[in-house]
């Protein structure tokens, strides 16, 4: 066993384990950091007992709340988190207010900062529930933290040019968002022939996009028999014959996919979906489920039509795609056996493990 030298200290929003984000962006290689000599310290802004309750309507005091606990474990690091050799930013220090804590590890104590980002987040979007904060959370944090940083981890070329137009020293590296193919993706779907399985998955945040389907999903159900599986946390405010919601757990996600002929990702393409990492698209095809998706942002660079799956950019198109896959199984079968190989070779933990841990290594040297 490798004797432990050097320290990283991981500041992020969410509690370990809680959020997809997180999850693809940097947990997963937390074991790899952790056998290649590192000690990590992960320190969220919102603690499980927030977190419970963040993303539910109401509950605004206890919010409140739960945001003064959250700004006094950060201030706290000034004191305790001092011990350190790198210090990695994921998204957010904190939700609102200059970012203090980071400007002290950089300016003060000069310790080097990986930014890492995965959406464009200088750009003002909350959730529903959510939407008493949207005045008083600090959107231009983004490129305050990219300034402070030595390291930029950006999702997209999309992102990648936003910190390019910040300004700074950091050195700026695209790294796209990545899935386990060994230990977490790594069945193979094998659903039933009929009925055609139609899913999505993803959270309440994306949950607006599915309206662009409903039309689409509804001729094609007069057509043929079909199911429309929804994962998600939250349960779709519109029904059909056909929708089948099935609630999000990390534990069973999985297992859930692979019930799935195909997989959608719709988008509308605005800036916001120009900063999506194509997420859903790669666990589609990590399980070997064509991924059917709007041409937007780096979903034109995962999905390659007639390959892995089709870029679908209108109605017509939609309908045109999912009704050629559930009436040629041979085409479906086809398309199914190559989508595994592409994650494997350039969106795998496989692939971007050295990255990590090589960055990781050149900025304790500094």
């Amino acid at each position: 066993m490798k004797s432990v030298n050097r320290k990283l200290l991981i500041l992020c929003p969410y509690p370990k384990g809680t959020a997809p984000s997180q999850r693809f962006r940097f947990e997963q290689y937390l074991m790899h950091i952790e056998q290649a000599g590192w000690e990590v310290r992960q320190e969220p802004f919102w603690d499980e007992k927030s977190w419970q309750i963040l993303y539910q309507k109401g509950h605004v005091i206890q919010k409140l709340m739960a945001i003064v606990r959250g700004y006094l474990r950060r201030y706290a690091l000034l004191i305790q988190g001092l011990d350190v050799d790198v210090v990695f930013v994921h998204r957010e220090i904190s939700p609102m207010g200059f970012p203090w804590v980071a400007w002290w590890l950089s300016r003060i104590l000069k310790k080097p900062i990986i930014y890492d980002f995965d959406d464009a987040i200088w750009i003002p979007n909350t959730s529903h529930s959510n939407r008493w904060s949207l005045g008083f959370k600090s959107y231009g944090n983004t490129a305050k933290l990219i300034r402070m940083s030595t390291q930029v981890f950006a999702g997209n070329a999309f992102l990648a040019r936003f910190a390019q137009s910040c300004g700074g020293k950091a050195h700026i590296q695209i790294v796209p968002t990545t899935i386990d193919t060994e230990h977490h993706h790594n069945k193979v779907a094998s659903a039933p022939e009929h009925p055609f399985v139609i899913g999505w998955t993803g959270s309440h945040s994306t949950m607006t996009y599915l309206d662009d389907l409903r039309p689409v999903i509804e001729t094609l159900a007069k057509e043929i028999r079909l199911k429309w599986v929804v994962v998600s946390d939250v349960a779709p405010e519109f029904d059909m014959d056909v929708l089948e919601f099935r609630p999000w757990t990390k534990e069973t996600e999985v297992e859930t996919m692979l019930d799935f002929h195909v997989g959608v990702m719709p988008l509308r393409p605005d800036a916001w979906a120009e900063g999506k990492c194509g997420f859903k698209a790669l666990q589609y095809l990590a399980l070997g489920i064509p991924a059917l998706v709007s041409p937007v942002g780096v979903n034109s660079e995962i999905v390659h039509n007639g390959k892995n799956g089709y870029l679908c950019s209108d109605a017509s198109e939609w309908l045109h795609c999912l009704r050629l896959l559930a009436g040629d199984k041979s085409l479906l079968q086809a398309l199914s056996g190559q989508t595994r190989t592409g994650i494997i070779e350039n969106y795998s933990v496989l692939a971007h493990r050295g990255t990590y841990i090589e960055t990781l290594n050149w900025l304790a040297k500094m």
